[in-house]
């Protein structure tokens, strides 16, 4: 208990250090304006929407079907980790008003949870209370989200396990055993195995076996204050996502640093259709070595795009005033990014509230 303990402060500490200006490193990338195209294809005449609300939370749609990842709003302030922590209203609010200023609620099908941290699953149990997608019928992640809101199983949504005949395991080659999971007749997805980016070099934290009677008399309702490690990673995912139309585009969705092969797609289905546009993760970035040169030389996205760059461990005045999380090393993730050798326009990283038209 007490080496635990002393991990804790000592990541706390790390995670206190100063924050940096996104301009200093990144200010090509960064779109200035909330609404921006993204081209895939100079003369594409489709188009996807894509709304970036922060830390690893997208919504994607085309043809008024959507899909939803990892539902997160509520910052919490770094001071708060050691105690308890719960969904802010205030924070609701004001992501409700950024998400509907560029679509209905009713769009969102299903969503998708890459694992079981408290920034990528506790606002869910308030989107689920409140019945806000009102066409979402299920939510796919690992064996532990069930179980971490077991409290909310009678809201109307399904909560699905992902097994392993559904899962890519890329640390078995012969592993021809997965699935698409069809969420409409014209999107469909594939759950890939991934494994989650250590905090410190070496240690990943709120990684230990879940204790689910503790969310089972702590969880209760979507206010409900519970302890932030006490939500544990469980198995992590990428996705790989077709929106399929008379030209599929294929989007490779990764929220959490991961180590090679892990997270990685299928060379069997990158050789059918190769990936258009991939969405990965800033956060811890250089605690995992070649990350993000290995996945990118592997699947050779046409573009790729930053998310959860953001600090989480505040909240934001304006659209404008955003930081980078803390705890990275931008000068040291941008020599990465530099030593692929690609077009200033190969990237993006929006803010938090950003709407894209992905024309392909």
């Amino acid at each position: 208990m007490m080496v635990r303990l002393i991990g804790y402060v000592f990541f706390l500490a790390g995670l206190a250090s100063c924050t940096h200006s996104i301009t200093k490193f990144y200010p090509e990338i960064i779109p200035k304006q909330s609404e921006a195209v993204l081209p895939i294809l100079k003369e594409g005449k489709r188009e996807l929407n894509l709304v970036y609300l922060g830390s690893g939370n997208l919504v994607l749609e085309q043809n008024g079907e959507a899909v939803l990842t990892d539902p997160f709003f509520s910052n919490q302030k770094l001071l708060n980790l050691p105690g308890k922590i719960k969904s802010s209203s205030r924070q609701y609010n004001s992501w409700k008003t950024n998400y509907e200023y560029f679509l209905s609620p009713s769009v969102v099908k299903a969503g998708l949870v890459s694992h079981t941290h408290y920034d990528h699953a506790m606002d869910l149990p308030l989107l689920l209370e409140n019945r806000y997608f009102t066409n979402l019928n299920v939510v796919y992640g690992n064996s532990y989200l069930p179980q971490i809101l077991q409290n909310f199983r009678e809201e109307g949504v399904r909560l699905a396990e992902l097994t392993s005949d559904e899962v890519f395991d890329p640390g078995s080659k012969s592993d021809k055993s997965y699935n698409w999971i069809s969420v409409t007749p014209r999107i469909r997805f594939l759950p890939i195995l991934s494994n989650h980016a250590p905090h410190t070099k070496k240690k990943l934290f709120m990684d230990k076996p879940l204790n689910a009677d503790y969310f089972d008399d702590h969880l209760i309702y979507s206010n409900s204050k519970t302890k932030a490690f006490k939500w544990s990673t469980g198995e992590t995912y990428s996705f790989l996502i077709d929106f399929i139309d008379a030209d599929t585009l294929r989007v490779f969705i990764q929220t959490s640093a991961s180590r090679h092969p892990y997270g990685f797609p299928p060379d069997e289905e990158l050789h059918k259709k190769a990936v258009d546009l991939a969405i990965l993760c800033y956060a811890s970035a250089p605690n995992v070595d070649q990350y993000p040169n290995a996945l990118i030389n592997q699947i050779q996205p046409k573009k790729v795009m930053f998310v959860h760059w953001e600090d989480f461990f505040r909240t934001p005045k304006s659209f404008d005033d955003q930081r980078l999380v803390r705890g990275t090393k931008p000068k040291k993730v941008r020599q990465r990014i530099d030593l692929l050798g690609k077009p200033k326009d190969y990237f993006i990283m929006p803010k938090p509230g950003t709407r894209f038209k992905v024309k392909y």
